[in-house]
Parts: structure tokens; C-alpha cells; sequence
């Protein structure tokens, strides 16, 4: 969780939205998708199944690395609700949120 971004409406608030790098030296975009949820939650990523996320539930994590890594194009924007998460994974990152609904 070294290299997270977040954002909240306050300081030392929780924060609103979690933004994970991925590729390059980071890690594969399914991982950052792990990652941030895990900062949301405030728990270890190894620890989400026991807080009732596991990604695999939600999507293929090789199908969202294949789609989301290495790609030549900015224009991948893949959009999912994990777990009461919204997330948004781009060619270089993972940002994931509180699901509104």
C-alpha cells in the first residue's frame, strides 16, 4: 500500500477515493485493484476475504491484467463494483471508492 493516492473531503478523515499505480514497477493492475480496496477498507490487502472481498468474485484478475497492462493506447477505461467498491482501472492506475448505492 506504499504507493497509494487518496483523497478526502477533510484531513484525517477517511479517505473518499484510494489511487493505486500499476505496471511498470508496480504492481499488475489486478493487484492495485486489491490494494486500494484494501486501504478503504483500512484492513491488509490479505485480509479482504475475511472482510467478505474477494476480487475473483467480481472479475477474472488475468482477463483485468490482460486488458488493463501494457497497453500502447490511454484510452482503456475498465469501470466495476467490487464488493461494495466502485473501481475505475486505466492504463497506469486503479482508483477505487465507496460505492454510492
Amino acid at each position: 500500500m506504499s504507493s497509494a493516492t487518496t483523497g478526502s473531503s477533510d484531513s484525517g478523515s477517511v479517505p473518499e477515493t484510494v489511487r493505486i499505480p500499476h505496471g511498470g514497477d508496480g504492481p499488475a493492475p489486478s493487484l492495485a485493484v486489491v490494494e486500494a480496496i484494501a486501504e478503504l477498507a483500512g484492513v491488509d490487502p490479505a485480509d479482504l476475504p475475511e472482510e467478505g472481498v474477494v476480487l475473483y468474485d467480481h472479475v477474472d484478475p488475468d482477463a483485468l491484467n490482460e486488458l488493463a497492462s501494457g497497453r500502447s493506447d490511454s484510452n482503456v477505461d475498465i469501470s466495476l463494483t467490487v464488493a461494495g467498491y466502485d473501481v475505475r482501472v486505466g492504463p497506469d492506475s486503479a482508483v477505487a471508492r465507496h460505492s454510492r448505492n
